[in-house]
């Protein structure tokens, strides 16, 4: 992942800096899948697959398809452009991330090397007077929420996966050179299973939400197709 010289975010050593957030999207161009939280389920469906990656031993993490090469964003130009009108938020938050701490809780940190070569004079500081700025505190706070989210996110892909609603495909193209390229490792909602899910369960994720997200993944698969238009078209240019 494009994270690399993470520290936390410190108001004495950060004194000076803005909070700047990347504009340029050319340090994700070798990224082809970030992880995905449920509240942005609905917005990225429009242009993206979204799909389940394992994580561990019938564990799954929500996820966004970005390629169908390892190491290669269909999504990123050679300028650095996002070619997309949604820009994923694991994206949109670079260069600052959550890490995970004891007791269940976490820590802001930021990618120090790219915070300090992307910031604009122009932007806000992120600290006056040894205290977070009003629009540091309001950034900080989404940052949290996102990382609720998440969890909330791999919560909601547990319950798929324990209920043996996940199988797993795989999306595969010929180029206009003639070579074949091939994902695998994904995992997508049975829909069979699904419609033989107990009313009771049906019910309970109906209520909760867990309904809507699950069809908003099913909703975004034929995005699939868009990758392999997208990596013709990048070959045959």
């Amino acid at each position: 992942m494009f994270y690399k010289d993470v520290v936390p975010l410190d108001a004495k050593k950060h004194a000076d800096l803005k909070l700047s957030l990347a504009q340029n999207y050319v340090f994700a161009r070798n990224v082809h899948a970030v992880p995905l939280v449920g509240g942005e389920f609905t917005s990225a469906m429009r242009e993206y697959a979204i799909v389940f990656a394992q994580t561990g031993e019938n564990t799954y993490a929500s996820t966004v398809m970005l390629g169908l090469k390892s190491e290669d964003n269909l999504f990123v130009d050679a300028d650095g452009k996002w070619n997309a009108q949604y820009v994923p938020f694991f994206v949109r938050r670079f260069p600052f991330v959550t890490v995970e701490v004891e007791n269940n809780d976490a820590i802001l940190c930021i990618e120090e090397t790219a915070a300090k070569a992307i910031q604009r004079q122009e932007d806000v500081a992120m600290f006056e007077n040894g205290e977070a700025s009003e629009q540091m505190k309001q950034f900080a706070s989404l940052m949290f929420q996102s990382r609720d989210d998440a969890n909330r996110s791999t919560e909601f892909a547990k319950q798929l996966g324990d209920a043996g609603l996940l199988r797993q495909v795989s999306a595969s193209a010929e180029l206009p050179d003639g070579e074949k390229v091939s994902m695998d490792g994904m995992w997508v909602v049975d829909e069979e299973k699904l419609r033989a899910l107990p009313a009771a369960k049906a019910d309970e994720w109906l209520k909760n939400g867990m309904m809507s997200l699950i069809y908003a993944h099913l909703f975004s698969l034929p995005n699939l197709e868009g990758l392999v238009e997208r990596m013709q078209k990048r070959t045959a240019s």
